[in-house]
This record gives C-alpha cells, sequence and structure tokens, in this order.
C-alpha cells in the first residue's frame, strides 16, 4: 500500500473515533508542565465511610482549585443522582468573583467516596457561566442542566444591562443535556422561553431543579429562578417542561418585596413546588413560597422561623428524600435541608421535616468548621449525601460526605421499609 494511502487511512481513523471530555481549562489552553507533575503528591487513601461519624469527618474533595486546573476558585455546587450514579458539577473560576469567567465543571460517583477527575461539561471561552442547575429526568433517564452565561464584561451589579435576550449583552439561560454525566451537548439558548422580557438578570437555583412525580402534572421539569428588573429586586419565578426539557415555558413572577433571593426547591406532598429561599435581608429568616400548580403560579412569600438565615445570608440545600407513597423507605415523607448557622459560613448543619416543611424537627450538626454553599441528594433507602463548599477566601475546595437517615435521627428512623432486603 502506498505511503498516502496509509496516511489517508490513518487520518481517517482518528476523524472517527468519539470526542473525549475536554480536560480542565481547554477553554484557557491551560498547561500543565512535567516538573508540575512531579510536584504532586500522591492523593491519600480514602477512609471507609463510618456512619456513625459527623459528614465533616466523612466528607471527601470532589473539586479542589489548583488541582491541575487553572481555576482560583470552585464554587456554587449542585449534584443529582441520576440512576445509580452521583453526577456533581460546580463553577471553575479563573478570577475570585461570582463573574469571573467562570466554565462548568462535573466529577461522577459511584460511592459517594471516590470521585472521577473532573472535567470541563461547558467552556465559558472568555463569557462566564454561573448557576448550574440539574435535574435528572428518570422518565427520559437523562441529565437537563439549566445555567446562564453572562457577556464578558458584564456582572449581576452592573448598572445598565438591557432586559430581555435581544441585545448582546443580556444575561441568558441555556440548557444542556447528559446520559451520563462526563459529556454534554452543545450548550442551547432557551432565554425567550425562560426569563421575562422586562427581566434584567435571573438565577436558577443554586440548587437541583424538581421533576414531578404524582398530580396533574406528572413529568414534569421545573427550573426555580430568583428574577430581578434590577439587582435587589428580587421575585421568584420558573420555567417549565412537558416534554422532558425540549421545549419550555415560564411561569408568573411570585409578589415583590419578600427578600426572595438564591432558590431552592422540591416536590410538596402534594405534586407541586416548595421554595426555601436565602433571605436578601439581614439577620432574618428563610424565606419560604409555593406553587400548587408545578410552577404555574406562586403563593405568598412568608418566612419559617425554624430556618434561620444568619449573618447576611447565603444558599441553602434542600432535597425530597422520601415520599409517603415510597415503600422502599418506609412509606413516610421526608424533606432534607441543610444551612449553615455560623455567622461566618461556617458550622453547617441537616435538618428534616415529615410534613412538607412545615415543621423542623429533626436537626444535627454537619461538624465543626468553614460550611458555606451547601447542596442534599438522596442516595439509597437509609442513605443521602452533602456537598458543600468548605468556606475560605477564596472557596478553594467543594466536598461531599455520605450520611445515614439512622445518624440524623440517632437512631429513632433509619430511613427504610421494616423489610431490610427490600431496603438494600
Amino acid at each position: 500500500m502506498k505511503l498516502s494511502t496509509l496516511i489517508l487511512c490513518a487520518a481517517a481513523v482518528l476523524v472517527a473515533l468519539p470526542m473525549a471530555p475536554p480536560a480542565y481549562g481547554d477553554s484557557r489552553k491551560a498547561k500543565t508542565t512535567q516538573r508540575d507533575k512531579a510536584k504532586k503528591a500522591k492523593k491519600p487513601k480514602i477512609a471507609k465511610f463510618d456512619p456513625e461519624a459527623t459528614p465533616y469527618e466523612n466528607a471527601v474533595p470532589v473539586f479542589q482549585a489548583g488541582d491541575g486546573n487553572p481555576y482560583v476558585s470552585i464554587r456554587i455546587p449542585c449534584i443529582v443522582k441520576a440512576g445509580k450514579m452521583l453526577v456533581a458539577m460546580a463553577e471553575g473560576r479563573y478570577k475570585d468573583t461570582d463573574q469571573g469567567e467562570n466554565d462548568l465543571i462535573v466529577s461522577v460517583s459511584k460511592d459517594g467516596r471516590k470521585w472521577s477527575k473532573p472535567v470541563v461539561a461547558a467552556a465559558s471561552k472568555g463569557a462566564t457561566f454561573n448557576n448550574p442547575c440539574m435535574i435528572y429526568d428518570a422518565e427520559a433517564k437523562h441529565i437537563v442542566l439549566m445555567f446562564q452565561r453572562y457577556p464578558a464584561g458584564v456582572k449581576e451589579r452592573t448598572k445598565d444591562i438591557p432586559a430581555g435576550w435581544d441585545d448582546d449583552r443580556c444575561v441568558r439561560n441555556f440548557v444542556s443535556f447528559s446520559k451520563n454525566g462526563k459529556t454534554w451537548t452543545t450548550p442551547k439558548d432557551v432565554t425567550e422561553f425562560t426569563k421575562h422580557a422586562d427581566a434584567t438578570i435571573t438565577c436558577s437555583g443554586p440548587n437541583p431543579g424538581v421533576q414531578i412525580t404524582k398530580g396533574d402534572h406528572k413529568g414534569r421539569l421545573v427550573v426555580t429562578f430568583n428574577e430581578a428588573t434590577g439587582f435587589g429586586n428580587w421575585v421568584a419565578t420558573s420555567a417549565y417542561s412537558d416534554d422532558h426539557g425540549k421545549t419550555w415555558k415560564i411561569g408568573k413572577k411570585s409578589e415583590l418585596g419578600g427578600g426572595i433571593n438564591e432558590i431552592s426547591s422540591v416536590e410538596s406532598d402534594d405534586g407541586g413546588v416548595l421554595v426555601v429561599s436565602r433571605s436578601w435581608q439581614k439577620g432574618n429568616y428563610r424565606r419560604v413560597t409555593t406553587s400548587s400548580d408545578a410552577g404555574e403560579t406562586w403563593g405568598p412569600i412568608t418566612s419559617n422561623t425554624a430556618l434561620p438565615s444568619v449573618g447576611f445570608g447565603t444558599q441553602n440545600g434542600l432535597t425530597r428524600y422520601s415520599h409517603a407513597e415510597d415503600k422502599t423507605k418506609g412509606e413516610r415523607s421526608r424533606i432534607l435541608y441543610s444551612s449553615p448557622i455560623g455567622g461566618e459560613r461556617a458550622n453547617g448543619i441537616i435538618k428534616m421535616s415529615y410534613d412538607g416543611g412545615a415543621t423542623w424537627p429533626v436537626e444535627k450538626s454537619v461538624g465543626e468548621g468553614p460550611f458555606a454553599y451547601s447542596v442534599l441528594c438522596p442516595m439509597k433507602p437509609g442513605m443521602a449525601g452533602i456537598l458543600f463548599e468548605v468556606n475560605g477566601s477564596p472557596v478553594k475546595t467543594i466536598k461531599f460526605a455520605p450520611f445515614t437517615i439512622d445518624w440524623l435521627t440517632d437512631g429513632e428512623d433509619d430511613g427504610k421499609s421494616s423489610s431490610s432486603t427490600e431496603a438494600e
């Protein structure tokens, strides 16, 4: 065979190979030298999960700024359980600021102890990607990701951000999909269908979205937002999809003036949506609102005095561990909540409600130490997990820890069915 023919054949094989997910910093073409690699210490062996220890003691790193990547800070965690896989995502920030030309980075795990080397899920290329909000669609068997794009040079406190979606300097919403959490489709602009025409800035979550599992809107995907016509004029709203994320509609706005900000949401007991949010008012309580029609309209914004929003507040975690219809988890409604209680974003807690968020009788310390933004997710009967920022200046580390419902309730509730074989 002629040499030219061999070269053509080899080129054809290379073109046919599937593309690997981009490594850290592809958008900046960052390089790690052999000398840098040699300096890296061997990763310590991960200790076995201790069900009696606190989540802080059990926590393992998922994202670490500067560990083979170009980021000075990694923030804003999100996590979902997608089938048997845990998928964690965060903002990899080139600068220590909210609009720091951030990429979205992702890591996956089967057990919450060993995590894959993070890769770039969406490279911003000089713009900024903010607020990753994932939903696992259990019917379509894929993950839907909603996030915002800030153009280069635009920050959320910029005074002249154009409203709507027609200007090049608008804040935009994008959607991407994944089957395995490792590779993602090219982001699609859905701003016109997910952002009100008079809004200047918008924020999905940051917390997972919701798939409705009961009632008239079963199967619907709901992403909750705080949205504003100028920084600080926050309202709650949502975007929802009844065709697995292909098309989207926007819900109506909540009332103005409730101090609602970074939003977490879960399906309510009756197939609606419950929102618990950061309070944009110093020294107050979490803001709460509900939607009885799965994101189309919103009720009054109230304060829940059982859920303090310390200092000037911070985001909180929220997830539904079980519905009352779930036989594998003992047929009991349980919602989990997490938040720091220290004024300097420290000393996290986990709380649990058995009545749809009306009361929160269960509370346990995550452990003493730096603790900022956090996200919760169910894992298997009897176990859930928490992904949280180890607060610092800048925030460099995001860790994950499993915990048992038995530990959370001091043995009063194991979160399983009466049949141990069915639960496992």
